[in-house]
């Protein structure tokens, strides 16, 4: 067995486990989700025209979790879905987003980040910074076109590598999928992010 593959089955039986651990809280609990956010802003009039690139972002999404499980992606992580939501923000000159697992009304208590997203027309790419309640290093990433696809990859920290791309599949649902080296260098998939909208009532 590869030390990937290893790797790989060890991940998945800890996704398992704590996602059963969560859904066994969830059940004793049964808290209700956070209500969508319902006012996300607009873009500005003289934004670059590349913010409709990440404009996919722009609600609020229910989020399930997968792992490359050799040629296929696994079920949905068991338990509390995970939430994303994303708006026009500096008067519509960028994007902002957030991050939570568990959903925060879930979970009032649960890890959350946020992003800010802006496009720089001088480097024609997407200038962005990430801080999240897990750590206390700001990460420094970039995000482009590349082969068609919506690609996100990180300045620094240098030691830490990250490539991962966005599909959208429609105008409800997009994911992102981030990648990890295999043991001969290729960039191969290892997580799934899928988002589905949470619509307004």
């Amino acid at each position: 067995m590869s030390l990937r593959r290893g790797m790989t089955q060890s991940l998945f039986a800890l996704f398992l486990i704590g996602g059963c651990v969560s859904q066994v809280t969830a059940q004793e609990d049964a808290p209700e989700r956070s209500p969508p956010r319902c006012d996300y802003g607009s873009p500005h009039p003289e934004a670059p025209p590349e913010l409709e690139q990440f404009a996919f972002l722009i609600g609020d999404f229910e989020i399930t979790s997968h792992i490359m499980m050799g040629d296929t992606w696994s079920p949905p992580r068991p338990g509390p879905r995970a939430r994303w939501n994303g708006w026009y923000s500096m008067d519509g000159m960028m994007i902002t987003d957030e991050w939570y697992d568990p959903d925060p009304g879930l979970d009032p208590n649960s890890p959350r980040g946020v992003n800010v997203r802006m496009y720089d027309p001088d480097s024609a790419e997407w200038k962005m910074m990430w801080v999240s309640t897990t750590g206390t290093q700001v990460l420094d990433l970039r995000a482009g076109m590349r082969d068609g696809k919506l690609t996100m990859w990180q300045v620094y920290p240098t030691e830490i590598e990250l490539l991962a791309d966005f599909v959208v599949e429609d105008a409800d649902h997009w994911h992102r999928v981030s990648y990890i080296q295999d043991d001969a260098g290729e960039w191969v998939p290892q997580y799934k992010l899928r988002a589905s909208r949470i619509a307004c009532d």
